[in-house]
Formats: structure tokens, C-alpha cells, sequence
């Protein structure tokens, strides 16, 4: 194991799974405001995009980062498999729309945690092939 990169890689992890909890602590006019000021944005790209759409997009996204992240971690620790990355993403996932229930106008919703998790391994598996790839290189 590399300790320093072992360290940024939990650094960046952990100050990440804070930025997806903080979005999820927000009540939901603090979070539809939000989506809507992107969305504004992202319509004169994209005029078919919904705001229900673009905040499907923001939970595979966060966890497509997180993937990456979790990938890069785990790959720092001896016996690495795809599976302890996506595994922990999950679990993240879970407290995710878990707090969600408890945010005023907030529900948690298996949809978008099966969103999440489809973010998480997308996330995991373009990391990993990079490492496959950049190793065979070498």
C-alpha cells in the first residue's frame, strides 16, 4: 500500500460522501431552487431536459464521482475486487435516501437508489478499466 495516495484518495472520498449527504440534507425548496437555477442553464444546451431528468442525472453523476473515487481507495488496500468499492457506494446509497426521509419535503426513493448504485459501478468500472489499461501500457 502507498500511504500517501492512500490518504488523497480518502481524503477526496470522504469530503465527497459529505458533499452527497449536504445535498441531501437540503430542504426541498432549497433543493428544487438549485435544480431549476441549472436547469435554466441546461435547456439552452439540451431543451428537453426536465427538471426530473436533470435531478436523476445529479444522483447518477454524484455517484459516478463517488465510483471513482471508492475504486481508487480500495484499489490502495491488498485483495482488491470490484465488489468492496461498489458494495460501500451502496451503503452510501442507502444513508443517502435514508436521510432524505428525515429532510422536510424530502422522501427517500428506491428508484433513485437503484440510480445511485447504476452511477457507482459506471463510476468503478471506467476507473478500474483505466487502471487495466495504464498498467498494460506500462
Amino acid at each position: 500500500m502507498k500511504k500517501k495516495a492512500f490518504w488523497v484518495w480518502l481524503v477526496f472520498t470522504v469530503l465527497w460522501i459529505g458533499v452527497i449527504f449536504w445535498h441531501s440534507s437540503r430542504v426541498a425548496a432549497d433543493s428544487d431552487a438549485e435544480s431549476l437555477g441549472l436547469l435554466y442553464y441546461i435547456q439552452k444546451i439540451l431543451p428537453w431536459m426536465t427538471n426530473n431528468l436533470l435531478r436523476k442525472c445529479g444522483h447518477f453523476a454524484e455517484f459516478a464521482v463517488l465510483g471513482v473515487l471508492l475504486t481508487g481507495l480500495f484499489r490502495q488496500l491488498r485483495n482488491f475486487i470490484l465488489l468492496k468499492p461498489v458494495a460501500c457506494a451502496l451503503f452510501v446509497a442507502l444513508c443517502d435516501e435514508t436521510i432524505q426521509r428525515f429532510v422536510p419535503g424530502r422522501s427517500g426513493n428506491v428508484k433513485d437508489l437503484w440510480i445511485d448504485l447504476g452511477g457507482a459501478v459506471f463510476g468503478a468500472l471506467v476507473i478500474y478499466l483505466f487502471f487495466r489499461l495504464r498498467k498494460k501500457k506500462a
